[in-house]
């Protein structure tokens, strides 16, 4: 299709434009408007479709066969022009659809006036200086990890005589009341808390402090003002506790037959050589990304672009329409949610409007180096994507790919590459402050992205 395409600016990010289709084309949709309707229209002593055109058009006239051609080639015109001219809509466009002319044989012209994205041009995003990510691993970093993971592997013991500390255990029966009534969720036997945690209330951790086994508490505990349950909200609960056992931890020794226990190692050597490589690897990762999002942020604050409150507004709707799904689906209704984090609704959409405006100028910014770098996605690449979050979903690639087509959201994947395609390349061109030169971040990304998927240390035994 050959539709010719101009625009003007109307006022900031709105423009008119202005259609053309050659006359080819409309009488190709007169045809099909003929055969559309053909199929519609019973006319006495002809099968439905087989209505001859001469017939149509002498019973009906030409206007509803050029009101069908508006009504399902306009869109088409008009996407067609929007690609032509590479504009990006933000909303519905303004079509005095009654004030356009079909002639057959003619060409159709129309005029749509419509708000669109913002563009801006970056002329130096090559060569951006940034903070050098630390990429060092400690031994106390790896000390963590170890720890972490025979932290999997400890057993509770039994501390006859001892009193309760910070991360002991307490075995104990405890039984709630308001007002004298029990309450739903009040009570519970053989509940093991340990001390200092915040599962259950915080008055516990500081009465159980020093008691030892055997002794009979009564706490006192204040229910939260915007509790669930609005006959318990800021009501005061009486429990009585009874300490029924004292534990500790007990972790393993970090030694050889850890390491055979824990992980495919036979020494705790190697275990710790491996855990330092696979930190070192997460480092170098983390390194890679934080240099390309302080780049991109370092181009987004720089722009001077005024950001369509439409655009602002779609965004903090989405968010709000996300965050009231996912509460659906536990039971919650929004107000209730947003009592109980102390939040008033026009603070969760100030927050909403303050990331919108962030991550619109990033995209921005993305798109900019797009368009100047001609960067493009192919089909291979897009398969590859598709792959890649099948596999993070667990589903198979042509399942993902059925659900995003029929969300008609398969472009959208791509512009989504696309754009990780030109975070990397600010990223691969950034300098380090002070240092001069490309920054390399990202040199050893390769090396790091092959060793990503691999798995974490094998693990056994009980925990």
């Amino acid at each position: 299709m050959a539709v010719k395409a101009e625009m003007e600016e109307v006022e900031k990010n709105k423009v008119r434009v202005k259609v053309e289709v050659p006359a080819e084309e409309i009488s190709r949709a007169v045809d099909g408007a003929f055969r559309a309707i053909a199929r519609e229209v019973f006319i006495p002593g002809f099968r439905k479709g087989k209505v001859p055109r001469r017939v149509l058009q002498a019973r009906l006239g030409m206007e509803p066969i050029y009101d069908e051609v508006k009504q399902s080639k306009l869109p088409e015109y008009y996407v067609e022009a929007l690609k032509n001219l590479d504009l990006e809509p933000i909303e519905e466009p303004e079509i005095d659809v009654e004030e356009i002319e079909i002639e057959d044989g003619k060409p159709l012209t129309f005029e749509a006036v419509v708000q669109v994205k913002p563009r801006v041009e970056l002329t130096a995003y090559k060569g951006v200086e940034v903070e050098r990510p630390d990429e060092e691993v400690t031994d106390e970093e790896v000390e963590r990890v170890l720890d972490s993971m025979r932290e999997r592997f400890a057993q509770l013991e039994v501390a006859s005589g001892k009193t309760l500390a910070e991360g002991d255990y307490a075995l104990i029966d405890f039984d709630g009341t308001v007002n004298n009534v029990a309450f739903e969720g009040g009570s519970a036997k053989d509940f093991m808390l340990e001390i200092g945690t915040e599962n259950i209330w915080p008055e516990f951790n500081q009465e159980l402090k020093g008691k030892r086994k055997g002794d009979i508490l009564d706490i006192k505990v204040k229910m939260p003002d915007h509790f669930p349950e609005e006959e318990l909200a800021g009501k005061i609960a009486s429990f009585k506790v009874i300490v029924k056992e004292v534990k500790v931890k007990k972790l393993p020794d970090a030694d050889d037959d850890f390491a055979r226990e824990a992980s495919r190692f036979d020494t705790i050597a190697e275990l710790r050589e491996d855990i330092r490589a696979r930190l070192s690897e997460s480092k170098k990762m983390q390194a890679r990304e934080s240099v390309r999002r302080q780049v991109l942020e370092k181009l987004a604050q720089g722009l001077e672009v005024d950001i369509p409150e439409k655009m602002v507004a779609d965004y903090v709707q989405q968010r709000r329409h996300e965050l009231e799904t996912r509460l659906a689906a536990r039971g919650i209704a929004l107000d209730s949610y947003l009592k109980a984090v102390e939040y008033t609704e026009q603070r969760m959409e100030d927050e909403f409007e303050e990331e919108a405006r962030r991550l619109i100028r990033n995209e921005l910014v993305l798109d900019a180096v797009i368009r100047a770098e001609g960067i493009e996605v192919g089909d291979e690449e897009l398969e590859e994507e598709i792959s890649r979050r099948a596999e993070m979903f667990a589903v198979k690639p042509e399942e993902f790919r059925r659900v995003v087509e029929e969300r008609g959201d398969l472009e959208e994947l791509r512009d989504g590459v696309r754009r990780e395609k030109a975070l990397k390349l600010l990223g691969d061109h950034a300098v380090f402050a002070g240092e001069g030169g490309e920054g390399k971040a990202a040199a050893a990304e390769e090396k790091a992205e092959e060793k990503a998927e691999e798995a974490p240390p094998e693990e056994g035994g009980q925990e």
